[in-house]
């Protein structure tokens, strides 16, 4: 049970520390608003992830390259 709990923390945190790291580089954020979605990903933990990184993905208007 325990061990369990481990690898669902640990996938927590691995998925909130790549949603972080995809807000930080995203170059179309000031600063301010990085540090919004940054206080939302970590003080409400799986939900602000995917709401940021919800977020990113309707805001990434680039186009791409094959």
């Amino acid at each position: 049970m325990s061990e369990n709990l481990i690898y669902i923390f640990g996938g927590l945190l691995f998925y909130q520390a790549y949603v972080t790291i995809r807000v930080v580089r995203h170059k179309a954020y000031s600063s301010a608003q990085k540090r919004r979605q940054l206080l939302l990903i970590w003080l409400v933990p799986f939900i602000g992830a995917a709401i940021a990184l919800a977020v990113l993905a309707t805001d990434d208007k680039r186009p791409r390259t094959p």
